[in-house]
């Protein structure tokens, strides 16, 4: 089992979707791609259960993107954080 991360905080939180961009535009599928970010990091930290997929009884959080989020033109425009959007562009 593999997930994308960073070396967090010596490489900040913030560059993941930068490296998974790179990942994907390097070959990587981009559905492995979504799972790699979402549900197997859930899985490496044992979280599964709460977190890594949008299904009933889990936290989510979710972020509408301009266009395709491993496109890096693609900017964030709705964040949705508990049910309460906390971010609109």
């Amino acid at each position: 089992m593999w997930s994308v991360n960073t070396d967090h905080p010596v490489v900040p939180i913030e560059t993941l979707i930068t490296a998974t961009v790179y990942a994907v535009a390097n070959g990587l599928d981009e559905e492995l791609a979504w799972k790699g970010i979402t549900l197997r990091a859930a899985e490496h930290l044992q979280l599964e259960d709460r977190v890594g997929s949008l299904e009933i009884g889990k936290d989510a959080d979710v972020v509408i993107w301009s266009g395709v989020p491993f496109d890096y033109r693609s900017k964030v425009e709705t964040t949705i954080i508990d049910g309460k959007i906390v971010y609109q562009r």
